[in-house]
């Protein structure tokens, strides 16, 4: 039965009176005039083709017409109000689907524990969960292929804004029974002539350029033996006895067989963390999401 060119108004006016059988009941139980309930009803039935009620000076009863569309027309109001509840929460963040691009380093972190703890929360909130680089999230961003990116600023693509998380320390990944791995500290020194695994600059060109400022101010040119990708790989690598390499201190807690994870001095530049979002597309479910990272991390607004 097709009720598509049918208000909604019209078709609760006529369940009011097929339920009271009685025109001024239900006219005072929608706060209408009964003229006005009468002329709804009479609306109806000319846009359906047929009487759906009988009615006389004492009685009001349903038609057959009538009683067949009653139970669709409850439907589809109840369909209706449905809708609208579930548009409302869904303004509200309350319902839906979060699109989460992040990178590896991101997920050795605080931001596997932040999304059990939002679906904890927000159980009816589907989240896509996309691994990818940080410049591939900043395109992903760019192209509205995710909500929320998880990555490694400074951001260089326009239109983006971002929250800064805490950032992951550094800690130099060597190979287990290599000399170096007796020391419990590891001097920047100490690595001249050593074949090093580093991540391609093009991945985070300012990360990069200050490991290298690092080497250049303790008066060493580091021995690039190759450049790897992603931190995990660099791991198995290392492993492998292909060389040493940088990790982020998530990375060095996971324990890898023939790798040992040892302080650097001086200090190695930390690798930076945000959530990032298009400027003025921030939904209420990427703000619940925020919410709770920054939680998770003892941030404040």
């Amino acid at each position: 039965m097709l009720i598509t060119n049918m208000d909604l108004r019209s078709l609760t006016c006529f369940i009011a009176v097929a339920e009271a059988l009685h025109f001024r009941r239900a006219a005072i139980r929608l706060h209408l005039t009964q003229s006005a309930l009468s002329q709804r009803i009479r609306v109806l039935e000319d846009e359906i083709g047929t009487p759906l009620l009988e009615r006389d000076r004492r009685h009001v009863s349903l038609s057959p017409a009538g009683a067949a569309f009653l139970g669709h027309a409850r439907a589809a109001v109840a369909s209706a109000r449905l809708a609208t509840t579930e548009a409302l929460r869904a303004a509200r963040g309350e319902i839906g689907r979060l699109r989460l691009g992040f990178t590896v380093i991101a997920f050795y972190g605080a931001l596997p524990l932040a999304v059990r703890r939002f679906r904890d929360r927000h159980p009816e909130i589907a989240i896509d969960l996309t691994e990818m680089n940080s410049p591939a999230v900043e395109v992903a961003l760019a192209a509205n292929e995710v909500d929320l990116g998880v990555l490694h600023p400074p951001v260089y693509t326009a239109g983006l804004d971002c929250r800064t998380l805490p950032p992951q320390r550094m800690l130099l990944a060597v190979p287990e029974g290599h000399p170096l791995a007796e020391k419990p500290v590891i001097a920047v020194r100490d690595l001249e002539g050593e074949p090093l695994l580093i991540a391609p600059r093009s991945i985070g060109p300012s990360i990069s350029d200050r490991m290298m400022a690092l080497f250049h101010a303790e008066g060493i040119t580091p021995t690039i033996a190759q450049e790897v990708t992603p931190m995990t790989t660099l791991t198995g690598l290392v492993a492998a006895g292909a060389g040493l390499g940088f990790v982020t201190e998530g990375i060095a807690g996971v324990t890898r067989p023939g790798v040992i994870y040892r302080p650097i001095v001086p200090e190695p530049p930390s690798l930076p963390m945000a959530v990032a979002w298009r400027r003025r597309a921030l939904s209420p479910i990427a703000e619940r999401f925020i919410e709770v990272v920054a939680s998770d991390h003892g941030e404040t607004e």
